[in-house]
Formats: structure tokens, C-alpha cells, sequence
């Protein structure tokens, strides 16, 4: 009986105390709940403002742009008769940046990864807003194509050096580490980031065709870094950086995205000037800390790949400077193959939303996504190497007339 009763009193005080842990428990998990869903609904507060305060620059600015009759002439080559449409819309887009990071991001304004992008792209924008300006005959001169280049290149090596984005990247696999030196990121850099502009750019051949493809690269690197980078790697040294990163990457996120739908009619053009914009911050963001470069090539491959290889095919086959326009790109070449322009948008951007995803599926196995950028690169130089080289087939609409 003692034994029993013992037993009894024993059980009646786990139970006390398991109710009071109990309570208790459940008294943290509530407030946590609480706490966790103020702070998601906060910041999906903000990120609704962001995205409702970029469209109201962007109505704004068409409204006024509009109002005083800046225009843009439309082409008869590739384009169908439409009536002139607000142009130099890169503004807002830049502006509107500016701006959501001021008023509902102020920490990040302050932050030295937010003004060396805005301060080191602020040249391009200058130098490329005099081409604009000729080309809507409100000046006689323009820049030679030559020192636009250099400008670009080397605004790409101050970025390094001045500004320090180095700040001792690494690179990973596996147990082998490699501290990369500065001067050979100065290189990598300076190649990457001509290379993320110059594909964006060319790309804009059909309206609202580099936006959305910006659209997709920002969304690759926000995502990759929620989840993925978050999730997979446990211990951080620049936690912080990487969120700012997420933040800012979505930000452009909802600007590009604005920009596509203003693009799509089209209702304003951004123009060369915003869409260089866009290519430099895809290449900046991407290389900021922690490389995000792989991911975001194989999203974006069908762009990447095919500067690669117009440029390749301008030097070797056609004989001439890889930066001199033609119509050889990829929208050019599917056009050729009879495709619209709706089935075009939607091939390139169907595409890299799966490649996006594709990659994103892979989380941390470096391999697979070193399998798969082979295997792109393997197919895209393949099937267009045996059509244009070994068929003989016209690379692109060359029978049309050059801008």
C-alpha cells in the first residue's frame, strides 16, 4: 500500500508540473505566434507599400512625361505603327528605387551596399542618357560607342577598388576553399557585369522582353537566398548582408515587374538607360558576399548563353565588331522561325522560370547545378551551332533594314 500510495503522490506532482510547463508552453507559443505574425504581417505590409508606392511613380511619371510631350519615335522595323508613347521612363524606375528604400526601408538607405549601387550605376545612366537624348534629336552629338565601353569598364573596376565589393570573396566546393584574389576579381567583375548588361540589353528587342527577364533574375536571387542560403547553411557572418540583399533584390523585383507591364503595350518605355540599370544591379547583387552567380546564369541562360554567342558568331562568321547591332539574337531567330512576339515573350520567360525553379529544387548540391549549367550550355551552343553553322540557316531577320 505504502508503495502504491507513493506511487499515487508521485504522479499527482508530475502532473502538477506538467500542467504548470504546460501552461506555460502554451503561454510562450502564443506570444511567439503573436510576435512571429506581427513581424510577417510588418513586412508583408511593407513589401504590399513597396510594390503599390513603385506603381504610383510609375503612373505619376507617365502621367507627367505625357503631359510635356517626351516621347519616343517610333521605329518602322521590327515595331507595329503605334502612336508615340512616354519614353525615359528609367527615371522612376530608378527614382521609385530610391525612394521605397527612403521611406520604408531607412536602415538600408544608409547601408554602404545600397549606395555603391546607386552611386557606381549613376555613370552608366549619365552616359547612356546623352545617347537617349540624340536619339530623341534633343541633342546633335552623341558619345562614341568606344568610350561608353571603357566608361563602363572602368566604373567596374572602381567598384572593386574604391568601393571594396570584394571584401575577400571566396570561393567554395566541397573541403577546398579559394580566397580569390583581388586583382582577378577585378577581372571577373568587369567580364560579369559587361556580360549581364550587354544580355539584358540586346534582349530588348521586343517591348517589355529585358524587363521581364530582369523581373525573373531578381526574383531568382530573393528566392535563393529565403530559401535556400537561409535554410541549407547554418552558420553566417554576414547574415544581415544577405537579408539586405533579399530585400533590395525584390524591391527591383516589383520595379521590373511595374516595368513590364508599362513596356508591354506599350503604355512607356524605359529604354536603354533603365534596362542597363537593371543588368548592372542583376550583376551586382549577385556577386555581393555570396556568389549567387550559378543559379542565377542557368535561370537566365537562354539571355546569357545567346550574347555569348551572338558575339562569337559577329567576330568569326559575319566578320565584324561584336558590338555593332544587327538582328542575329534569339527573339530575332525565333521571328525567323515564324514565331510572334507573344510566342517569343513566352518561350524566353516560360523557360527561365523553369530553369529558376529547377535550380532552386537543387538547394545546396553544388553538383547538380554544375550538371545542369554544363548540360545547358551543352544544348543551347549545340542545337544553334547545327542550325546556323552546319545547316547554313540565316542567323536571325538579316534582310531587315538596321536601326
Amino acid at each position: 500500500m505504502v508503495s502504491v500510495y507513493s506511487f499515487f503522490k508521485f504522479f499527482q506532482v508530475v502532473k502538477q508540473i506538467s500542467e504548470k510547463n504546460l501552461k506555460r508552453f502554451f503561454v510562450w507559443v502564443s506570444i511567439l505566434y503573436r510576435f512571429t505574425f506581427f513581424v510577417i504581417l510588418r513586412m508583408t505590409l511593407k513589401y504590399i507599400l513597396s510594390f503599390l508606392f513603385i506603381a504610383l511613380v510609375f503612373a505619376v511619371g507617365r502621367f507627367v512625361f505625357k503631359k510635356w510631350k517626351v516621347l519616343d519615335r517610333p521605329g518602322a522595323d521590327l515595331k507595329w505603327v503605334r502612336w508615340p508613347v512616354p519614353t525615359l521612363m528609367w527615371l522612376f524606375a530608378y527614382l521609385s528605387f530610391v525612394l521605397v528604400v527612403l521611406v520604408l526601408f531607412p536602415d538600408t538607405f544608409s547601408n554602404k551596399i545600397f549606395l555603391w549601387l546607386i552611386l557606381w550605376v549613376l555613370p552608366i545612366i549619365l552616359v547612356e542618357f546623352v545617347e537617349e537624348l540624340w536619339y530623341m534629336w534633343r541633342v546633335n552629338f552623341r558619345i562614341p560607342q568606344i568610350v561608353r565601353l571603357l566608361a563602363h569598364i572602368w566604373w567596374a573596376i572602381l567598384a572593386v577598388y574604391i568601393w571594396d565589393i570584394w571584401a575577400g570573396q571566396e570561393f567554395v566546393y566541397w573541403d577546398f576553399i579559394w580566397r580569390i584574389p583581388q586583382w582577378f576579381f577585378v577581372i571577373f567583375f568587369v567580364i560579369w557585369s559587361m556580360l549581364c548588361i550587354n544580355a539584358i540589353n540586346r534582349i530588348d528587342g521586343i517591348n517589355g522582353q529585358a524587363s521581364g527577364v530582369s523581373a525573373i533574375g531578381f526574383l531568382t536571387i530573393f528566392l535563393l537566398i529565403k530559401f535556400v542560403v537561409m535554410r541549407v547553411y547554418t552558420t553566417f557572418t554576414n547574415r544581415d548582408i544577405l537579408v539586405l540583399v533579399s530585400n533590395l533584390s525584390l524591391i527591383l523585383f516589383f520595379i521590373s515587374l511595374i516595368s513590364t507591364i508599362v513596356e508591354f503595350k506599350p503604355f512607356g518605355l524605359l529604354r536603354d538607360v533603365g534596362i542597363m540599370f537593371f543588368g548592372f544591379a542583376l550583376a551586382y547583387l549577385s556577386v555581393v558576399w555570396w556568389a549567387k552567380i550559378g543559379t542565377l546564369v542557368v535561370a537566365l541562360s537562354l539571355v546569357i548563353f545567346d550574347s555569348i554567342w551572338v558575339g562569337l558568331y559577329r567576330i568569326f562568321v559575319l566578320k565584324k565588331n561584336p558590338m555593332k547591332w544587327d538582328y542575329t539574337h534569339i527573339h530575332h531567330r525565333l521571328m525567323w522561325l515564324g514565331r510572334s512576339r507573344w510566342e517569343v515573350r513566352a518561350f524566353v520567360r516560360i523557360w527561365s522560370l523553369v530553369m529558376m525553379i529547377l535550380m532552386l529544387m537543387q538547394s545546396g548540391n553544388r553538383l547538380n547545378k554544375i550538371i545542369i549549367f554544363v548540360m545547358m550550355a551543352l544544348i543551347f551552343f549545340g542545337v544553334n551551332a547545327y542550325i546556323f553553322l552546319v545547316k547554313k540557316k540565316p542567323c536571325g531577320l538579316q534582310g531587315l533594314k538596321k536601326d
